[in-house]
């Protein structure tokens, strides 16, 4: 097939007829909410094709999983410009083939089932709609550039909002697939706010519009304002004219929160009660996720690994640098909270904190390079897939201040993020792990093979105490234990508010009683466990220090309630911890105030 792929893009090159007229033109309408459908027809050039390979993406850029979007289609046919049905077929699991039948355009018309809440697929529910590009828009294989028109029809008192920029009387454009697929968008009933900054345009879009109080929306502006700022003083202006916040407050039981970018927007997932407390203030997590999406205007959507460039929709994309693409724009969300002045010197150095006792708190050793390309994969013993967010987010610390020791200040990480901007993305190629350690090496980053061997491709523990104190932060290693369950649990397919027992590791307190894979939790000693709220945090409180007590595990396990009595077992780790140390040098103040202020 990607033989195929090749071959069309080579056909297409003669005969080319203007853009206005090879423009693929779609329509998005919802006839009935209630199913949770949307209706999708797309009309493609078909002049001098017998045959059209039509697919839909299998995943989308920025959520590093195979989705399969095919699979939610229903109802799929065609026909020709006269109207009269053409035959087609499947070719591969994402891709249709349709016969023309000589006709200068092809229709195809489906269904696409839109039911889950999740950050890169679609959903209906209610008066309220959203969906991403690579769910519901079929792409021509060969014909990446293509322009395409859209419209929509909707129930009345409907709005739409999407990254597309709007082309006049109800049509919204797109230079070609990518701008396209990359599409975030909001149907039905919403709320509809912007503010400038900068001269440019953000807007939010946000669901459901009771939860956009006077009060949230104060500070969400307020937070948006002030790190859009800091974000643009960093990489010298904005790279769009309008940007869209995306929000979902979702007020049913969910297990997540989280964003997903876009190259002008992102989306936004929040359960309810960690978005927003009644009297308006944001959420902890709001303003790290807020910044990180932001961020990733530069960094992945523009300055991207090489792996990536261009996209592939069908398969798996293997980099060993999303260590970068992602951990290191936590590095730089966090840095934007600082210099922006929504967080305190403080709450950074408890985030630093943070992110060190997810990483030194992995079963074992891993690579932040091995950790990138296994992302896909959504490991069960290890997920690097998810460490490589904090330990990324180290590393690019590490590097920083190293860069800035070794130049007393002149030059920092923002030089190489400036550099990757200005010779990669803007000459239109993305960057390799070659690139990445030459613009280092270029700042001045010292001894760097030895670096990226020992910590990056490597690994060896982060190299905390050597290089924090190069910016006045001292590091403290203490031996703590806690109570040690040994499972990973998960939200129970039927729902009814249980956990079931995803797996159990071996030489825990839960193995030793005999929990099983498949059992629904029900308490823990005198715990009773609930999927909304943090019961395993309460029992670690609780049961600390009682190691060798009498502890039961009840289960329901095949219909019935079983007690299992084992004993409590607790795990030992070194706990590493920083703070801002007393009495800096000057040089280390020269340092922490570059990192604090970006000066």
């Amino acid at each position: 097939m990607r033989s195929l792929s090749r071959l069309l893009s080579a056909i297409v090159v003669t005969g080319a007829a203007p853009l206005a007229a090879q423009a693929v033109r779609y329509e998005v309408a919802v006839t009935a909410p209630a199913l949770q459908l949307y209706h999708v027809t797309a009309e493609f050039p078909a002049t001098g094709k017998d045959t059209l390979y039509l697919s839909l993406p299998a995943w989308s850029p920025g959520a590093y999983e195979i989705q399969n979007y095919a699979r939610y289609v229903r109802g799929f046919g065609a026909t020709s410009a006269a109207g009269q049905p053409l035959f087609w077929d499947r070719f591969d699991k994402d891709t249709w083939r349709v016969v023309t039948g000589k006709s200068a355009r092809v229709t195809v018309q489906f269904d696409y089932l839109a039911d889950t809440i999740d950050l890169s697929l679609a959903r209906l529910t209610g008066d309220f709609g959203q969906f991403l590009g690579t769910n519901l828009f079929l792409f021509e294989e060969g014909q990446p550039r293509r322009p395409a028109e859209v419209r929509f029809r909707l129930p009345a008192g409907w709005q739409v909002t999407t990254a597309l920029p709007s082309g006049g009387n109800g049509v919204y454009r797109a230079a070609d697939y990518d701008e396209l697929a990359d599409a975030m968008t909001f149907v039905g009933r919403f709320t509809l706010d912007s503010l400038q900054v900068d001269g440019k345009w953000i807007r939010i879009a946000l669901w459901p519009a009771t939860d956009y109080t006077p009060a949230v929306s104060r500070n969400l502006r307020s937070g948006i304002e002030r790190m859009a700022q800091a974000q643009n003083r960093l990489m010298r202006g904005a790279p769009y004219d309008v940007y869209t916040v995306f929000f979902n407050v979702i007020h049913e039981p969910i297990e997540f929160g989280g964003g997903l970018e876009h190259s002008s927007a992102q989306y936004d997932i929040m359960p309810a009660q960690a978005f927003a407390s009644p009297d308006g203030a944001l959420g902890d997590f709001m303003y790290p996720l807020l910044s990180h999406e932001f961020f990733h205007l530069w960094n992945v959507k523009r300055i991207r690994p090489a792996e990536m460039w261009p996209y592939d929709y069908h398969a798996e994309q293997f980099t060993p640098l999303l260590w970068w693409s992602e951990g290191v724009t936590d590095y730089y969300a966090d840095l934007t909270n600082i210099r922006a002045g929504l967080w305190s010197p403080e709450q950074f150095i408890q985030n630093v904190n943070d992110n060190i006792q997810q990483v030194e708190g992995a079963p074992e050793p891993w690579s932040a390079e091995d950790g990138s390309v296994a992302t896909w994969i959504n490991e069960v013993y290890v997920n690097s897939s998810q460490l490589y967010y904090p330990k990324g987010s180290l590393l690019g610390m590490l590097l920083d201040i190293s860069i800035r020791d070794a130049t007393d200040n002149a030059h920092s990480l923002d030089d190489v993020m400036r550099a990757l901007f200005t010779r990669y993305y803007r000459q239109g190629k993305g960057f390799a792990t070659t690139d990445l350690l030459a613009e280092l090496r270029a700042a001045g980053m010292p001894d760097l093979d030895t670096f990226y061997q020992r910590y990056i491709n490597g690994r060896d523990s982060l190299p905390y105490d050597a290089v924090f104190a190069k910016a006045g932060i001292s590091v403290a290693r203490n031996t703590v234990s806690v109570p040690f369950l040994g499972i990973a649990t998960g939200v129970a397919s039927g729902g009814g508010g249980a956990l079931d027992v995803h797996s159990v590791t071996p030489g825990s307190s839960a193995d030793a009683a005999g929990v099983l894979a498949g059992d629904v939790l029900v308490s823990v000693g005198d715990i009773t466990v609930a999927p909304d709220q943090d019961w395993a945090a309460t029992f670690r409180s609780r049961y600390r220090g009682r190691a060798g007590q009498p502890l039961a595990i009840t289960v329901r396990r095949g219909g019935q309630v079983v007690t299992l009595n084992t004993v409590l077992r607790e795990r030992s780790s070194a706990r590493i911890t920083i703070s801002r140390a007393a009495g800096l040098t000057p040089k280390q103040r020269r340092i922490w105030q570059g990192l604090a202020t970006g000066l």
